[in-house]
């Protein structure tokens, strides 16, 4: 879709956080007069450094800052030492299933 664009894990979650909270985000996007279109299977979260929306993002409101604009690398990164520390006790797919014995009660 070409008015997707890339962006960051972190901008995706409180993106998702807001969207949950539909009534206060229509109420500020009208009043800021701007419209918030969200598909989540049309998402793209591979943001990158240097890429097109850090260059759109510092055009219009200076250097994003890089605690929340992870570049995708970083993030897989991440993700990758995350899934290492859930599968050591483990869970497996970043704490969504498990292999853990329970002993009988």
């Amino acid at each position: 879709m070409a008015a997707e664009i890339a962006i960051a894990v972190p901008v995706d979650e409180m993106t998702h956080a807001m969207l949950a909270q539909a009534q206060l985000l229509s109420r500020i996007a009208q009043n800021a007069d701007f419209t918030v279109i969200h598909q989540t299977d049309q998402e793209h979260t591979d943001y990158r450094t240097g890429g097109y929306t850090h260059q759109c993002y510092r055009d219009a409101w200076g250097e994003p800052p890089a605690r929340y604009w992870l570049d995708h690398d970083e993030v897989t990164r991440r993700r990758e030492h995350l899934a290492a520390l859930y599968a050591s006790i483990g869970m497996d797919r970043s704490g969504r299933e498990h292999s853990i014995t329970f002993a009988a009660a």
